[in-house]
């Protein structure tokens, strides 16, 4: 998998459009790159748009990127932007594919749902869409998002401790490391799933010792106690019985008796609320005789409230036409005051229209030579203004007295200063002018090129300092190599030799079982010699293996130097025929630029050899003459605008003088605003006035007919009433108002009459019910026994049942928990049984991989997982460098230290702690480490696009040389794009190919490809 480019648009702190290309350009023809830039800047911005674009997951949150968290923790997107999107283009098994995400904000500044889709190219159909993409990409892969994150962004740092941590430790940052930390949960959950089936066991058999059962014997006894008491029951409930239903018979007597007299209680209120009633009654028999006139008492009481509403209307009649009246008074006095002459109703609105026409001719010639004026004063303003952009200073005209006094100088100053410069005309200065423009322009061609001509300089000698560099590197390394070359024979005789030694030595050495066997005096089997100098003592032989492997070091070494150099030969001759055509080819160019220089500099007659600072200031010159030149036209373009501006100014001028007097006789006949509306105002309220009198008029003569009718029906209507009150025999009409009731009052009075008869009726069935039940109960009940002696017999044969109940409750009650109690313990047992069959399986699941924290079986997998990290570590780790071999420390390393161990082949396969290697040489390691886990994590998926995030710039310049190489050999062999994420400036030095990221003062960052 290789990732080609990525592009996108307002990521954290990167606002804008951006793009970046892995596979055309620099970073492709370099392969090996560096992410450099401040912390903060935004380096880990471009892992984030990868796994964004394809899983919709970043680093820093550990679920899916959702609306929710876009919001809450303001991450993501630009901050103030609307929208923001990341894309990614990617290849797999020769196929390409372009991931694209994106989100924006609504009107109302909320989010909207994202965007995912996933096209194949270059057809540019579309597989996927929405949010089964990051599940679409991970099938393409062929990794998940942890895979992907593990395989191809590798983090130095986190092997560098796993490195030297103990076990414990160790197991729990391959956990995090690899994601696996279900594992430790599992061990924990066996162990604590066995311990709480053993607690739950103890508990259950605690519970069985606290079940009490009954012996035989107590049941038996208990059941012959029951029997007794259901034989004794029969006799025992029938007294309780009988002294249950006297007692009931004696009470409910009583309380009948109570009734009785309560009744007769109610009995007597009831006699003396009829007696009150009495009165009322009166009342409404008189009511519903005389109710038949209540019409006629209306029709007076209405008739009589009508006359007095028509005799008050006729007051207020009067009152408004006198008003009205004096208002119109009032309004032909302030008419002839403004008219100056006095007006009568008759006449006011024909004067008002004479005077209104009279002023309204004023006011149109006013208003004419104003807008003339007015008009003659924008167009001197306008000459001002054409004037003011020719960069002079005349002040806006709004006096023309004032005007003339600022206008007059400046027209003065502009004459004497044209009549100064001695030029003549327009058209002169125009020639003059254009021919310094040109010489300008010449100029400043010029200077371009006696800018190229120094830059063209300065690159020579910047090539020719490398090529001489480059050439005597190569020298050097011809040399070295020649040397390495006349050594190397030499190296491969001393192996030669050596090795026979050593295979001498060991023939020696292999013939010690029958060196012990010779005996003094007696002759070698071999030899037959009788003197066996080696038989007592060790023969003597110089140690030559440890000098033979440094011979073979040696040779390897120089043998690799050998092909290093020769590489290095073919990459620096071929830079050096590249800078030899590079300065053949600046020549040629500043040549040619050589020779438009000495051209133009004929042209102007300039020295072309003068400094560029010289050139500089002799075109400011120049510039110079053609702004004094440039301020002579101004003057000559004012001229011609002055004579306009004078011509405007004196038409304003004496249009002004019109309108002022105008205006003056205007305000000597009226000196108000608007004539027309106070005019028109007046006419109204003329108009109104007169309507208003004369309506009111006819309202009083109206008013005055209606009183008179009405006076008269009210006379008809009252010896209507006269004749009912003789005829009734009342005292007056108002005694005849007063006897009829309200019909409400009247039907409350009918109401409580019925209330009274129905509690009559009722207390009488209720008496009579009564004494039927008291003649009953009488008969029934032995008054000769007291009340209290028939209590005394009730609750002695009361006691004696209760007895009987509750002895036969607790009877039935043990027996039936003695029952339950056996049942449940049967349940208990049965649960005890199935728990502890569960027991032995959770035990042996707990002695293979439980214990309380987990270490157990976490660290049986992590062991496991150590021991294929370590071997694909070994593999890359034989790629970096032949010296050393990861190891697990032993179960007898284990107790002194379970760090984990290295082989260093180059000092004997001296074994010892990883804690002993140096700074450069752990970041080797841990970097071997990384790729093996990346090699784990992408199992059968090539990788070709790998990040290295941090680590390598904090190296020593010759480890940090070393690692590169390594990196650089590493990425030529298999083709891969590797990218050093890191904030230390001194990976520019050594490697110049950059993704550089730089932050601005305003929070954001910006970013570029340098090479």
């Amino acid at each position: 998998m290789k990732i080609l480019k990525i592009r996108f648009e307002n990521i954290h702190s990167l606002q804008g459009l951006h793009e970046v290309d892995f596979a055309e350009g620099p970073l492709d023809d370099a392969g090996l790159f560096a992410i450099t830039g401040p912390t903060g800047s935004g380096k880990s911005t471009l892992l984030d748009v990868i796994t964004l674009a394809l899983y919709n997951r970043i680093a820093r949150v550990e679920k899916a990127v959702s609306n929710s968290i876009l919001e809450d923790d303001g991450g993501i997107m630009t901050r103030n932007m609307q929208s923001c999107f990341a894309e990614v283009e990617y290849q797999v098994k020769g196929k390409s594919y372009r991931s694209h995400w994106s989100i924006e904000r609504n009107r109302n500044n909320n989010l909207k749902q994202r965007k995912q889709e996933i096209v194949e190219l270059p057809s540019g159909e579309i597989l996927e869409e929405g949010t089964k993409a990051p599940d679409k990409n991970t099938e393409i892969i062929g990794l998940s998002y942890d895979q992907f994150v593990k395989a191809m962004v590798l983090s130095q740092g986190e092997f560098s401790k796993l490195l030297q941590a103990p076990r414990n430790e160790r197991n729990r940052l391959l956990e995090d490391i690899t994601g696996a930390r279900s594992y430790r949960e599992i061990g924990k959950a066996v162990y604590f799933r066995f311990k709480g089936i053993g607690k739950n066991i103890e508990l259950k058999e605690a519970n069985l010792e606290g079940i009490e059962l009954l012996s035989a014997e107590a049941i038996k006894e208990k059941k012959s106690e029951l029997k007794a008491l259901e034989d004794s029951r029969p006799q025992i409930e029938k007294d309780y019985q009988n002294a249950s239903d006297k007692i009931k018979t004696r009470q409910d007597l009583l309380a009948k008796e109570n009734e009785w007299k309560e009744l007769e209680k109610e009995k007597s209120f009831l006699n003396k609320d009829l007696e009150i009633f009495n009165e009322w009654k009166a009342k409404l028999e008189l009511h519903d005789r005389l109710s038949k006139y209540g019409e006629n008492i209306r029709e007076f009481e209405t008739v009589t409230k009508e006359l007095d509403n028509l005799n008050e209307e006729s007051k207020q009649l009067q009152s408004n036409k006198a008003s009205k009246e004096q208002q119109q008074k009032s309004y032909l006095e302030v008419i002839s005051e403004l008219l100056k002459e006095t007006v009568h109703i008759g006449n006011a609105n024909k004067k008002l229209e004479e005077f209104r026409n009279k002023i309204n001719l004023l006011q149109t010639e006013e208003d004419k030579k104003r807008q003339e004026a007015t008009l003659y004063q924008n167009q001197v303003n306008k000459e001002v203004r054409n004037i003011n952009q020719l960069d002079y200073k005349l002040s806006k005209a709004e006096n023309p007295t004032q005007f003339k006094a600022e206008f007059d100088s400046f027209k003065n100053n502009i004459q004497k200063s044209i009549e100064a410069s001695g030029i003549k005309s327009m058209q002169d200065l125009n020639s003059e002018l254009g021919l310094y423009r040109n010489k300008f322009e010449t100029a400043g061609k010029l200077l371009i090129k006696k800018e190229a001509s120094i830059n063209f300089e300065i690159k020579l000698k910047t090539k020719k300092e490398k090529l001489e560099s480059a050439e005597k590197t190569l020298t050097t390394d011809l040399e070295k190599k020649k040397f390495l070359e006349r050594e190397i024979p030499i190296l491969k005789k001393e192996v030669g030799d050596l090795e026979k030694i050593l295979e001498h030595q060991r023939k020696h050495q292999s013939l010690e079982i029958h060196r012990q066997q010779l005996k003094t005096d007696e002759p070698c089997p071999l030899c037959g010699s009788l003197d066996h100098p080696y038989a007592s003592e060790e023969p003597h032989f110089d140690v030559h293996e440890e000098l033979l492997k440094e011979k073979k070091k040696s040779l390897t070494t120089k043998t690799e130097h050998i092909v290093t150099l020769s590489a290095n030969h073919k990459f620096q001759s071929k830079e050096i025929i590249e800078l030899q055509t590079e300065i053949k080819s600046i020549n040629e160019d500043k040549a040619e630029n050589n020779g438009v220089l000495i051209e133009l500099s004929k042209q102007l007659d300039w020295n072309p050899r003068e400094d560029l600072q010289t050139l500089q200031r002799n075109r400011n010159g120049l510039s110079k003459t053609i702004q004094e030149m440039e301020k002579s036209k101004q003057e000559f373009q004012a001229q011609s605008i002055i004579r306009d501006l004078s011509e405007s100014l004196t038409l304003w001028t004496t249009t002004l003088d019109s309108y002022i007097s105008l205006k003056k006789e205007r305000k000597a006949l009226y000196n108000g605003e608007d004539f027309n509306e106070i005019a028109n105002d007046f006419t109204s309220k003329i108009t109104e006035s007169i309507t208003n009198i004369s309506l009111l008029e006819k309202q009083l003569r109206s008013n005055k007919e209606k009183v008179e009718t009405t006076a008269s029906v009210k006379i008809q209507k009252e010896d209507a009433l006269k004749t009912i009150v003789l005829k009734e025999q009342i005292e007056s009409i108002m005694a005849l108002k007063n006897a009829i009731l309200p019909e409400e009052k009247a039907n409350r009075i009918r109401k409580q009459g019925n209330k009274l008869n129905e509690q009559k009726t009722r207390i009488s069935e209720k008496q009579n019910s009564l004494e039927k039940f008291l003649k009953e109960l009488r008969a029934k009940d032995n008054s000769e026994t007291s009340f209290e002696t028939l209590k005394e017999l009730f609750e002695e044969a009361k006691k004696q049942w209760d007895t009987l109940s509750v002895q036969r409750g607790k009877i039935s009650q043990s027996l039936d928990d003695d029952q339950k109690a056996k049942e449940r313990q049967k349940k208990v047992l049965d649960e005890i049984s199935l728990l502890k069959k569960d027991l032995a399986l959770w035990k042996s699941m707990n002695d293979l991989i439980g214990d309380a924290t987990g270490n157990k079986f976490s660290n049986f997998v992590q062991d496991l997982t150590l021991e294929q990290l370590i071997l694909f570590a070994n593999q890359r780790l034989a790629e970096f460098s032949d010296r050393y071999i990861l190891d697990i420390p032993t179960a007898d390393e284990v107790d002194k230290s379970d760090t984990l161990k290295i082989f260093d082949k180059y000092m004997g396969n001296a074994r010892r702690s990883v804690r002993t290697l140096s700074g450069g040489e752990t970041f080797l390691v841990s970097l071997a480490m990384a790729f093996a886990l990346s090699d784990i994590a992408a199992k059968n998926v090539k990788i070709e696009s790998l990040f290295i995030d941090e680590g390598v710039g904090t190296l020593d310049p010759e480890t940090l040389d070393q690692a590169i190489t390594i990196l650089e050999k590493m990425q030529n062999e298999g083709d891969k794009s590797v990218g050093i994420i890191s904030h230390v400036s001194s990976l520019k030095e050594r490697i110049t190919t950059q993704i550089k990221l730089d932050k601005g003062s305003l929070g954001y960052s910006t970013l570029e490809v340098v090479q």
